[in-house]
């Protein structure tokens, strides 16, 4: 059982009061246990929230801190991005010691008593980093000193992970407060690259470890998420040896770095505005969840952890747990001998000497006209993701 302490910091908005309430009682609950330490709201100054952030007079064991509004210009998913990292920022910056456990969430998140009192009491368990050898390779060394939770990842869009909650030790979560540089804001303004926001945030905290995704998130705008775009997107990857070297390097890096759990159906419910935009805020009823969090199990079964391949043939592959890519590198795959595992995972740790080039080359090169002819051919299917 982990004897650190706890502390939440929520950030952002919900316009149901009622799903405020409802987020914020399981923190609240455990708080009065001695399970949670501290409960801090962050959010902005900007007048347009007063009215969201009322609610939260009637919780006196919730510390609100409202912070300067970053100015920002640009499309909504740049200023979105910039209001992410600096949101983060500031409720970092109201825990002093770096020790501390941290659950970063949202008021439109709600999570299952229970299931978070399980991940806080047993963080030490479920989060300590494994060795650096992976089937005989000596891999880069680890950033993190423990894992981050995280609800859900997908396995063949690297870095498409959840960023609304997550949790691990201040200092490694410090991590995720992104610099962002000039190039990130163009491929943010990108009308393709929706969900560049997500891949940027943890992306940069691995590229100078892992070379070869440098170029991966530069390309971006290749991987757009159309359902019929990502249907032959993946159809080309899978018979790719570039595309398969970011699989398991992308795996690598979620089995070595973070644990991946998303409950069972129920536990975690996320109701973001996006997926809400037409729904009547004032009964809870009529709100949506959004994927995958309305069929957890659909999304488990999808996977057939055991075996390499059928995790990753999936047109969008979001894993909610553990069990593939650890048995990726704890099992003998059927669909993948080991001296093909060992050659990938050799190449990725020394992907920085040029090794993988020529083969990188050809890859994005070949992603490049499978992206041109599609938007030649379904211009209106290009959109934002």
């Amino acid at each position: 059982m982990s004897d650190r302490p706890t502390d939440i910091l929520v950030t952002g908005f919900t316009k149901s009061p009622a799903l405020m309430t409802k987020s914020l009682t399981p923190f609240l609950e455990l708080r009065q246990k001695g399970v949670v330490r501290d409960i801090h709201y962050v959010t902005w100054d900007s007048p347009e929230l007063d009215s969201y952030i009322a609610p939260l007079a009637q919780f006196p064991d919730v510390r609100l801190a409202r912070m300067a509004q970053p100015r920002v210009s640009g499309t909504s998913n740049q200023k979105g991005l910039v209001y992410q990292v600096r949101g983060l920022e500031a409720a970092l910056n109201q825990v002093v010691d770096d020790d501390v456990v941290v659950l970063k969430t949202r008021p439109d998140f709600v999570m299952d008593v229970d299931f978070l009192r399980d991940k806080i009491e047993n963080f030490e368990s479920y989060c300590t980093v494994p060795s650096r050898e992976a089937v005989g390779v000596l891999m880069p060394k680890p950033i993190f000193d423990h894992k981050i939770w995280l609800p859900w990842a997908d396995c063949n869009q690297p870095f498409f992970w959840e960023d609304g909650t997550f949790m691990g030790l201040k200092r490694d979560v410090e991590h995720l407060v992104t610099p962002l540089s000039d190039e990130d804001m163009k491929i943010a303004g990108n009308p393709a690259c929706g969900f560049y926001p997500h891949v940027v945030r943890y992306a940069r905290i691995f590229c100078k470890r892992y070379p070869i995704f440098q170029n991966y998130i530069r390309h971006y705008d290749l991987l757009i998420s159309d359902l019929e775009y990502r249907n032959g997107l993946v159809g080309k990857g899978l018979t790719d040896h570039f595309f398969w070297h970011l699989v398991i390097a992308n795996a690598w890096i979620l089995y070595s770095q973070f644990h991946i759990d998303c409950g069972t159906q129920g536990e975690l419910m996320f109701y973001p505005n996006n997926a809400n935009k037409e729904a009547d805020w004032s009964d809870l009823s009529t709100l949506r969840v959004t994927p995958p969090y309305d069929q957890i199990d659909v999304w488990r079964i999808g996977t057939k952890p055991g075996r390499a391949m059928d995790a990753a043939f999936r047109i969008f592959a979001r894993l909610v747990d553990d069990a593939w890519q650890t048995a990726l590198f704890t099992e003998d795959m059927p669909d993948m001998e080991p001296q093909v595992l060992r050659a990938i995972m050799h190449n990725v740790a020394h992907s920085a000497n040029g090794r993988l080039k020529t083969m990188e080359t050809a890859y994005y090169r070949k992603l490049t006209a499978y992206r041109d002819g599609f938007v030649r051919q379904t211009p209106a299917g290009v959109a934002a993701n």
